[in-house]
């Protein structure tokens, strides 16, 4: 079983990602740590890059999971592109038998925006990889991993969820929880990373971290109104979508609570 998680960039969004794969790193060099080899132009930019994904892979980890992973088998590859605008990634992963059997990564911008919000978002994708031994749905896997990036992106997307709520193009909850594939559009692309960002951001600041991947775990196997109920203790998944909009309608932009991975926060709900 494969899968991919795309981070676009905000002025390439959408297929980013792919085309990047393509693209040789002409006269490049690589650096390798416990669990990343990583392919850059420069040594000094592929160790930098290495080091910082050692340090979030264990960071996020720990916020996620409660604990560290083990180390991988086989090193992550992640491929560096360095250009002038902003970050943008795409984490590709191949499952077999509840497990990643294989997992690969690329990432492009400025080495700044790379370090601060590209690398931490898809290093999260591989500590949800991890957890659930196959695809998280898109909506959690894509939204969650936002809360890893820095404030500015972070209040990027309240604006976008702010807007995609005033211009009523939000999906119902149900609707929401249940896609499998990416929209199609760029709009509908960037409405859909908001709305999962602002619903992961509700969920986590309710429960916890923790609760929020078993709820994830629970609706995708047996159903979301029974997830909703066993983990949050509302009704259903309507009932949920009210109590998310409420929310949002009142919460503070940018954050009150730093979920990023420089300024580490615990939910004192965490389980």
């Amino acid at each position: 079983m494969e899968a991919r998680c795309d981070r676009p960039a905000p002025a390439r969004r959408g297929m980013a990602g792919i085309i990047l794969t393509l693209v040789p790193l002409l006269g490049g060099a690589s650096h390798r740590t416990t669990n990343f080899a990583v392919e850059a132009p420069t040594v000094e930019v592929a160790r930098t890059i290495a080091e910082h994904a050692e340090s979030y892979r264990a960071s996020i980890a720990r916020r996620w999971l409660g604990r560290e992973l083990p180390p991988w088998s086989t090193p992550c590859l992640v491929r560096v592109h360095l250009t002038q605008g902003e970050a943008g990634g795409l984490t590709s992963f191949s499952f077999s038998r509840g497990r990643v059997s294989d997992q690969d990564m690329t990432v492009e911008g400025r080495l700044d925006r790379i370090l601060a919000s590209a690398l931490p978002h898809e290093i999260t994708h591989t500590i949800f990889a991890a957890y659930f031994g196959g695809p998280m749905p898109r909506w959690a896997d894509e939204g969650a991993s936002l809360l890893s990036e820095d404030l500015r992106e972070r209040q990027r997307h309240d604006q976008i969820t702010n807007d995609l709520l005033a211009r009523g193009g939000e999906l119902p909850l149900g609707r929401l929880f249940r896609m499998e594939e990416y929209p199609t559009s760029s709009s509908h692309l960037m409405g859909f990373y908001g709305q999962g960002y602002s619903v992961a951001r509700f969920l986590i600041e309710m429960g916890g971290h923790q609760r929020f991947l078993k709820f994830v775990r629970d609706g995708s196997q047996s159903g979301w109104d029974a997830a909703t109920r066993n983990h949050y203790r509302l009704a259903d998944v309507r009932e949920l979508d009210r109590a998310w909009r409420s929310w949002h309608k009142v919460v503070e932009l940018p954050p009150a609570r730093s979920d990023s991975v420089v300024v580490r926060a615990q939910s004192a709900s965490e389980p």
